[in-house]
């Protein structure tokens, strides 16, 4: 487990290096100068997050045309469309290495 342990370690100081994980760290930084701004898109992500992984909500359709515009809104900012996109770069990276990991680990863990 210390060899597990320890790889772990060197992959998060890689994924800290990389410039995916940079980027997305200044985007953080420039979005949070508007604090108003930034606490908006937080609330939009908690709520993109809540329709995406709660089942069996009422109304999906209503909440995901109100976050459409909510969206749509938001990414008139240039600052909150790259902290977006920045984000969504670092996510698609997160699935990648996780896809790869479980891939790799003969578990028989079945795919979504």
């Amino acid at each position: 487990m210390e060899t597990v342990n320890r790889n772990i370690h060197a992959l998060l100081n890689s994924i800290q290096k990389c410039q995916i994980y940079k980027d997305f760290k200044k985007q953080e930084e420039i979005l949070n100068k508007n604090p108003e701004l930034a606490e908006r898109v937080q609330r939009f992500r908690a709520e993109n997050f809540r329709l995406q992984n709660e089942e069996g909500q009422k109304d999906v359709l209503a909440k995901a045309e109100q976050l459409s515009r909510e969206s749509e809104e938001l990414r008139s900012f240039p600052e909150v469309n790259a902290y977006l996109d920045a984000e969504l770069a670092l996510c698609r990276m997160m699935q990648k290495i996780c896809r790869t990991l479980t891939d790799g680990v003969e578990m028989n863990i079945p795919r979504i």
